[in-house]
């Protein structure tokens, strides 16, 4: 007869030597620290290498700076990691003739006599989370279509994006600081501006027939925020864009003000903003 008690029969938890639970112990710590990191979206530092040229499709290798994907939409060919002082280069990132899809995030540029990154006759792009500084022009994008821009900071460049004869360019939540032109539209139709900081001498260029575009979510720093040559947006119609130096009454607290903002003769903000958030950027310091 088993005589055994139930408390006898309970699991006995292994007996480790003291120098192996502090082993033990040390990984976990380890493992947290670094799901810490992950989650808080800490980047590890980024590794320096000259500029990179894509001129075609097949010129997306690990030797240009591609570090994933096959290019296809679910999977796109993504160019990250990396810090580029390009001050005896033209471009620090050059793209032209490219159709399938990328993505371009996570760098720090410095310099380059033309553009921190030029898109040429391109489609399918993504520019995210890059951090260009002193550059004549920060961003160019030229003969492009179905390019977005996000989470950009860039400072110190005379232009900070450029966009030439091109259509559906996405920009959101940049930041563009220290520029003569903040953004300027050439012959660029059905692009969007939203919720970017700009402070600039002069916010927004729109000219040679630049029509059709949104301009909304923005705040503008500048001497001069805009000038257009007509037949843009300003508002999504419930909000449109916060003009430092425009004062208005807000009567029902909506943060919507009372009155429209005139941005030429024939175009007004109709919704102007109260107050203005500035974008949350991801880029490591």
């Amino acid at each position: 007869m088993d005589v055994t008690s139930a408390e006898d029969k309970r699991p006995v938890s292994p007996q480790y030597p003291k120098g192996r639970l502090w082993a033990i112990a040390m990984r976990k710590m380890v493992w947290v620290a670094l799901i810490v990191l992950l989650c808080g979206g800490v980047a590890f530092p980024r590794e320096a290498r000259g500029p990179i040229r894509i001129l075609s499709d097949l010129d997306f290798t690990p030797e240009n700076g591609v570090v994933a994907g096959n290019g296809t939409p679910d999977d796109p060919f993504v160019i990250a990691g990396w810090t580029i002082d390009a001050s005896d280069a033209d471009f620090a990132v050059q793209i032209r003739g490219v159709t399938r899809p990328f993505v371009i995030r996570d760098l720090e540029i410095t310099g380059a006599r033309v553009a921190g990154i030029k898109v040429e006759t391109t489609r399918n792009g993504r520019i995210r989370d890059v951090l260009i500084k002193g550059a004549p022009t920060g961003i160019l994008i030229s003969l492009s279509r179905d390019i977005w821009v996000e989470g950009a900071k860039i400072v110190d460049c005379t232009d900070s994006v450029r966009l030439l004869f091109s259509r559906a360019i996405r920009l959101a939540s940049l930041w563009l600081e220290r520029a003569t032109v903040a953004v300027w539209f050439t012959g660029t139709t059905g692009s969007e501006l939203r919720d970017s900081f700009v402070s600039a001498d002069l916010g927004v260029l729109l000219e040679l027939g630049a029509s059709g575009n949104l301009i909304v979510g923005n705040g503008f720093f500048c001497r001069v925020p805009v000038r257009s040559g007509g037949g843009n947006a300003w508002d999504d119609g419930t909000r449109g864009n916060y003009w430092s130096g425009f004062s208005a009454p807000d009567a029902d607290g909506d943060g919507i003000l009372d009155h429209p903002f005139p941005v030429n003769s024939d175009e007004v903000d109709r919704f102007p903003l109260a107050a203005f958030v500035p974008p949350t950027l991801e880029l490591d310091p």
